[in-house]
């Protein structure tokens, strides 16, 4: 035990104190007593504080010893769990009284079995940890963290010595700092009959039909019969029954690609011996390059013959895919420079093609170019779509125009054919008046409408007139029954009747069948509705229709033709036709682009030919509109969408509004300047990659990176699932970020943005099954740290408490105990000046010491002796009993009648 100060050099104001003290000494050298007491009091309490001023420290040695048992149950470890349950019980029961214990468990992740205890109890290990990892760097850490700081520290290491993840040796200096003693039981984890497919070896990038190899590498603890497998993309590719020896083998298997992409192998080893399954199976992977192509989704071929003029004169490849074939992933988007979507309506894709495309641009780069038609934008239901939120146009119209006034008769076929399902099951005519109801809804008051329902005959299921009421149109259509057969000339001349004596401007009849009708008579009924300017609209459910009669009528009459193969998107259609015929977003005049911005696309040009119709949209705020209508709304509209860009081209470019620009000299040129803005950023190879396995997969770039750069990393898991992480800068030629750790195969993009440029690289990674079931795992980095930490092996519960402990001291600061003793004498102080009770102390003070038989000289005026004083002490406070501490005149004159007080001895009080 020992007392240090931390501020020493504060006690020199002790000094100063005594100077004080002495200098005020004359002014109470006649005081009483009582008086002086209190002056004593102040004179304690100043030297108190001055003593908690230099925070002084009490330094006691410590006999509690703690001990924490640090257990492995990582899978490796598995067959020795019970070997640990049974050191440790027996270690417990050997303790010393003064000994607290605790059982910590450790894989992957750490966690305490039972607290520190004076009187632990364990019988099983009952604590979950992820046991396919062996993390000693983190277990050692969490348990320094459980050592009480008073307590000499033990620590017992139970463990294979197979660390997977992170390395002990950097807690030597931690273990080190606070004293603790560490005992370490290596245990033998290895199986004796283990085959373990090693590795599976393929070149990263081949090329397309050249043969390569495939090489697998398989070690085993004794020699067997097994069968080698490989499957490439999940299809089995290779199987062979093989002889394998004891230690290393090396099997080759050639393959070649037939087309460019990316592509994921596995390779399995099965033997019946085998006594450890989980490290049977190897993963690989590898690229076919190519220079990059374009895509083109179409949904009618003729919109795609000027498209395809452009992009051979861009001299790119390019792939032309009809929209109901557009199954293509993730993966196979990456290939592509941008992709081209040509009039084409949102309801001919996939939701995931619309998603993978969305990861496409934004995360991964890629361009977007959609251009117009009587199938895209509003017209193909973009509106709260993928598309519309990737797009630089909204469906919205931004001002609403006053709509014109139309007519339209809708003659529906009730024949027997429209009472059967669709491909879901749903009555066809029920879906049809539903959709019928939709284009009704959409109308407005001011327009004309009748219905008429038609089989082998036909009648008025709604009256033709003024939409005054819509509610009652469409409880008219709803009463609409399946009838007989199917004539459709009758009803559609009744309705081209009706319409010729109308005044609208716009004269619509929507014709719907799932029949064929009359072999011939069309003609009568169409050309009466040409001359008369009336627009038929044909729509055929189903494949029982006259399709060319159907399409001859539409085109003939300035109508449009919809073949609709399931029932269930009627209400598409109609809602679509619905727009169109009310003329709110297809604008069809002529009239000359307006520049409102330029950039590379449209910088070089100074005037461009006319068009003749687009597809009504509106400006995203913060987009770039490089050509407006003579209605100022958008033609070419651009924008960046994450890492990609996207663009709109709202007219069309199958000639139909666009003839004049498909004649113009520079139509090539200036698409050929949109097609390079939208270019994906080619691969890049100026930066690397580096992938440890630690907490996870640590993934990093390394390069020469500029001060504004950002990284971003998107990870294709083994699994399919995909993340963008947020790479970290951790030097200036340096990105880092962590991806979640699972056997199989990776794809990993890196995106690099700076000064508005990005680079993008990609890296294809493989892992196997976790070290914890390596065959020829080194274990030589536990064995180091067991060497250069001074832990010493123990083979029995014994040798636990062998060895001196480091001795551990705990200070104790003693300065806030001085401050309260200072408070109580300050307030003890106060409350004898405040209350005047310095006679009562005076007779209090000298009967203490008389008893303490301190004072040998006492002038006492009372009638009792010395011997009673104690007893008789109540009576010391009478006046008559005042105790007087005498002068040395008085003294001379007493002297030889009383016993005389000795003033010096007394001062010393």
């Amino acid at each position: 035990m020992r007392i240090s100060l931390e501020r020493p050099l504060i006690l020199l104001l002790i000094p100063i104190l005594g100077v004080v003290i002495w200098l005020l000494s004359k002014r109470f050298y006649k005081e009483g007593l009582g008086k002086k007491f209190v002056v004593v009091l102040r004179i304690v309490v100043f030297l108190l504080i001055i003593l908690a001023l230099s925070i002084p420290k009490l330094t006691i040695s410590s006999n509690k010893v703690a001990t924490i048992y640090l257990a492995d149950l990582s899978d490796s470890n598995a067959k020795n769990i019970d070997k640990m349950k049974d050191f440790i019980q027996k270690a417990i029961k050997l303790k010393k009284s003064n000994e607290m214990q605790s059982v910590v468990v450790f894989g992957q992740d750490t966690n305490v079995e039972f607290s520190l205890k004076n009187n632990p109890k364990f019988s099983e290990f009952g604590s979950v940890v992820d046991s396919s990892e062996t993390n000693i760097e983190n277990a050692i850490k969490f348990a320094v963290n459980l050592f009480p700081k008073d307590f000499q520290k033990r620590l017992v290491i139970l463990t294979d010595g197979k660390e997977t993840v992170g390395s002990a040796k950097t807690t030597i200096d931690l273990l080190s700092n606070n004293g603790i003693d560490v005992k370490v039981l290596l245990l033998k984890s290895e199986k004796e009959k283990d085959i373990q497919f090693s590795s599976l070896k393929i070149p990263q990038k081949v090329v397309k039909n050249q043969e390569f190899s495939v090489f697998a590498n398989i070690n085993s603890t004794y020699s067997a019969s097994a069968q080698l497998k490989i499957f490439r993309d999940g299809s089995l590719i290779f199987s062979q029954k093989i002889m394998l020896e004891k230690g290393e083998n090396r099997f080759v298997i050639k393959d070649k690609l037939p087309r460019e992409g990316i592509y994921r192998y596995q390779g399995v080893i099965e033997a019946e011996d085998d006594e450890e399954d989980k490290n049977n199976f190897a993963y690989a992977m590898c690229q076919v390059k190519k220079p990059q192509k374009v895509l083109v989704v179409y949904q009618n071929i003729d919109d795609v013959k000027n498209v395809r003029t452009l992009l051979d004169s861009y001299s790119a490849d390019y792939d032309m895919v009809i929209s109901d074939n557009v199954d293509f992933g993730l993966d196979r988007l990456m290939q592509y420079s941008f992709v081209v979507l040509c009039n084409v309506s949102k309801n001919q894709l996939t939701d995931k093609f619309l998603d993978d495309c969305e990861r496409y641009v934004k995360d991964l780069g890629g361009g977007l170019l959609v251009i117009g038609g009587e199938n895209s934008y509003a017209l193909g239901n973009y509106s709260n779509s993928v598309l519309e939120k990737m797009l630089p146009v909204k469906m919205q119209l931004k001002n609403k125009e006053k709509e014109r006034n139309v007519a339209v008769v809708l003659v529906i076929d009730h024949s027997g054919s429209m009472g059967g399902s669709n491909l879901r099951n749903i009555n066809k005519l029920e879906i049809a008046k539903s959709a019928a109801a939709k284009m009704i809804d959409h109308l407005e008051s001011s327009d004309s409408v009748g219905v008429i329902a038609f089989d082998h005959n036909f009648y008025w299921a709604s009256k033709f007139g003024k939409l005054k009421s819509k509610n009652e149109v469409i409880e008219n259509i709803s009463t609409i029954q399946v009838g007989g057969g199917t004539a459709i000339i009758p009803p559609l001349t009744e309705a081209v009747n009706l319409l010729k004596k109308s005044k609208a401007k716009d004269k619509v009849i929507v014709l719907l069948t799932d029949g064929y009708g009359e072999e011939g008579g069309y003609e009568y009924p169409a050309s009466i509705a040409k001359r008369n300017n009336i627009k038929i609209t044909t729509i055929g459910v189903g494949s029982s229709i006259n399709a060319p009669i159907l399409s001859w009528m539409a085109a003939y009459t300035s109508g449009r033709f919809y073949y609709v193969k399931d029932a269930s998107n009627l209400i598409d259609v109609f809602l679509k036709e619905a727009k169109i015929i009310k003329g709110k977003y297809i604008k069809e005049k002529k009239f000359i682009p307006k520049v409102v911005e330029t950039n590379t696309i449209n910088s070089a040009f100074s005037s461009y030919p006319p068009l003749y119709g687009y597809i009504a949209t509106t400006k995203k705020d913060i987009a770039t509109s490089l050509l407006v209508s003579d209605e100022d709304e958008p033609i070419l509209t651009v924008w960046r969408y994450g890492l990609g860009k996207t663009a709109a081209w709202c007219s069309d470019l199958n000639g139909s509004w666009s003839h004049d620009w498909v004649l113009w000299d520079k139509f090539p040129k200036f698409f050929l300047n949109l097609f390079k803005w939208l270019e994906k950023g080619a691969e890049d190879d100026s930066f690397t990659f580096d992938v440890q396995k630690e907490k996870g997969l640590v993934v990093s770039i390394n390069g020469k990176f500029k001060s504004s750069a950002t990284a971003t990393l998107k990870c294709i898991y083994p699994n399919g699932a995909e993340k963008m992480l947020k790479m970290k800068r951790t030097s200036p030629d340096k990105f880092e970020t962590t991806a979640e750790f699972m056997p199989g195969n990776y794809t990993f993009v890196a995106i690099v943005a700076e000064d508005g440029k990005t680079k993008m690289s990609t890296f294809l990674y493989s892992v196997n099954y976790s070290d914890e079931f390596r065959v020829d795992f080194d274990s030589s980095r536990f064995e180091q740290f067991t060497a250069l930490s001074n832990a010493k092996v123990v083979r029995k519960p014994e040798d636990v408490y062998k060895g001196k402990l480091k001795e551990v001291y705990s200070q104790h600061d003693l300065s806030n105990s001085l401050i309260i003793v200072c408070i109580f004498l300050f307030l003890l102080e106060v409350a004898i000046r405040r209350f005047g009770l310095y006679a009562q102390l005076e007779r209090l003070l000298v009967t203490a010491l008389y008893a303490m038989k301190k004072i040998k000289y006492l002038k006492i005026k009372m009638d009792f002796s010395k011997k009673d004083l104690i007893t008789k002490a109540k009576d010391i406070r009478k006046p008559e009993n005042k105790v007087k501490l005498l002068s040395k005149k008085e003294k001379k004159q007493d002297e030889k009648e009383h016993e005389i007080l000795d003033i010096k001895k007394l001062r010393r009080f």
